[in-house]
């Protein structure tokens, strides 16, 4: 009785194996849209630090729930520049690098990110997927005009409209100097931005996490 019993379970663990140690294939080119799990800004942040992301959506292939939503992605800032005090804007580029299941499961990941939604200016805007945030041309533009209204004001009272034109002249001039003294507004990426990531390589899950995944969450 015993040794049918044992024959048994070795059978099953045989049949049972291979399954669980195949693997399913997600292909390149499938977006993982994530949500941003903190803060990242360039006025803050620096190049190597970490950052984390949540999948909003379940990742299924040929009907096949292979990455639940709640999935964890983490990832690095590969490279982060400051704007400028006359010209550029603030860049960040975000790298994913790991993929984690609800059950603890790890994958290697390997991506692009090609959209980022809800952050203020903020705009992909190359291939590479750097984030790009908004210019000072507006707010410089609106320091000019009060400083020329301003101005043009006072020249007006001291000396009438040839005063006006002097004072405007400078009250602008002013305006703009005080905006090249300043650096552009700070590319900020705020908690809960949406991150669509595409995968620029397949990624490969083994059956046994998806599995385990499937068993712990019942």
């Amino acid at each position: 009785m015993v040794k049918r019993a044992v024959l048994v379970l070795s059978l099953v663990f045989l049949i049972g194996w291979p399954v669980l140690g195949a693997t399913y294939t997600v292909p390149a080119g499938t977006v993982l849209n994530c949500r941003l799990s903190q803060t990242l800004s360039t006025g803050v942040n620096f190049r190597g630090q970490s950052f984390v992301a949540t999948l909003a959506e379940p990742v299924v292939v040929n009907g096949n729930r292979i990455v639940p939503a709640g999935a964890t992605v983490r990832g690095r800032i590969a490279s982060l520049s400051r704007p400028g005090h006359i010209k550029g804007v603030g860049k960040i580029l975000l790298v994913p690098e790991t993929l984690a299941l609800p059950n603890g499961r790890t994958f290697t990941l390997s991506g692009v990110l090609l959209h980022a939604y809800g952050a203020p200016g903020a705009k992909v805007a190359n291939p590479e997927g750097i984030v790009k945030g908004p210019t000072a041309r507006m707010r410089d533009l609106k320091e000019v005009g009060i400083g020329v209204g301003g101005g043009g004001a006072l020249g007006a009272i001291i000396g009438g409209f040839h005063g006006a034109f002097i004072g405007g002249v400078i009250g602008g001039a002013a305006g703009l100097l005080d905006g090249f003294r300043r650096r552009g507004p700070d590319l900020t990426l705020p908690s809960g931005t949406e991150l669509k990531f595409q995968l620029n390589r397949q990624l490969v899950v083994t059956r046994s996490g998806v599995a385990e995944y499937d068993l712990s969450s019942r």
